[in-house]
């Protein structure tokens, strides 16, 4: 009895590892090379009413829209943290690794992994600049 509670139990296991495998393996990302335009503390549309306190700060206070190019598209995303602290990546001019999903970007970052932020925003770079970076097809 208790030989068929071990197998039932490693079946168990091995079954959890091969469907956490197969959910991982569903969601490779492919990135390309980006640059970042700019990088600017968020503030919110919204002013401040009433006295200062010692509450804790509020959720966007180290929170920042940083503007990335990628081809002739800028993408503005919002990096939240809850530190006052912004990766060097994020330094204007710099040269990234990012991937798209819908309304998300993920940014590969040097000793940290990806960072997932939203898409607030995305235009169109217009002029000149970018049908000379365009490669002919």
């Amino acid at each position: 009895m208790s030989r068929l509670c071990n197998l039932l139990i490693w079946f168990s296991l091995i079954g959890m590892f091969v469907e956490s495998a197969v959910a991982t393996a569903g969601t490779v990302r492919t990135f390309q090379h980006a640059v970042v335009v700019s990088a600017q503390k968020y503030e919110p549309d919204s002013p401040h009413y009433g006295k200062r306190t010692d509450a804790p700060p509020k959720a966007t206070e180290y929170d920042y829209d940083i503007s990335i190019r990628l081809n002739c598209s800028v993408y503005v995303v919002r990096y939240e943290s809850v530190i006052d602290y912004l990766p060097g990546v994020f330094a204007p001019n710099q040269s990234i690794e990012i991937s798209l999903e819908k309304r998300l970007m993920f940014v590969k970052v040097p000793g940290s992994g990806e960072i997932k932020m939203g898409i607030v925003q995305r235009y169109a770079v217009l002029g000149n600049s970018c049908e000379a970076g365009r490669k002919p097809a």
